[in-house]
């Protein structure tokens, strides 16, 4: 049975490839490859999996993503779940047990500098194409 508390579930024997967007609150029990954007909440529990861009108002990451993360609210990182690649957030919790593997910008001042595809870009290399 769905959680009534996200508006949009991807089952557990399910796989998405594409762009995902919601206006509301999603759970992603299967597996997601391509593009998130959720206006709400983003819950990925212990066996879900994505390998996404994802933009969200706040994730819980309790399974796997890997990806380019850029969260408007707040990131929860639980003992069991996995984050392979960078991050933008306004705020982060890292339970102890927790994978963090990549960039990461936290704060209101990350948020305005950009998303968390571009955290990764040395300045050095921007100042550079600048030039050009």
């Amino acid at each position: 049975m769905a959680d009534a508390s996200a508006s949009t579930v991807i089952g557990k024997d399910s796989t998405f490839k594409g762009e995902f967007t919601t206006e509301g609150s999603a759970k992603v029990l299967g597996t997601v490859e391509g593009t998130i954007t959720a206006k709400g909440v983003l819950e990925i529990p212990e066996g879900g999996r994505c390998n996404a861009t994802i933009t969200a108002e706040r994730l819980t990451i309790d399974g796997r993503v890997e990806g380019s993360v850029t969260v408007r609210n707040s990131l929860n990182l639980s003992s069991k779940g996995a984050l392979i690649g960078d991050l933008v957030a306004n705020a982060v919790t890292i339970a102890e047990g927790a994978t963090l593997v990549g960039h990461c910008r936290v704060g209101p001042e990350a948020l305005k500098q950009g998303s968390g595809a571009q955290a990764a870009e040395p300045k050095a290399q921007g100042q550079q194409a600048s030039r050009r």
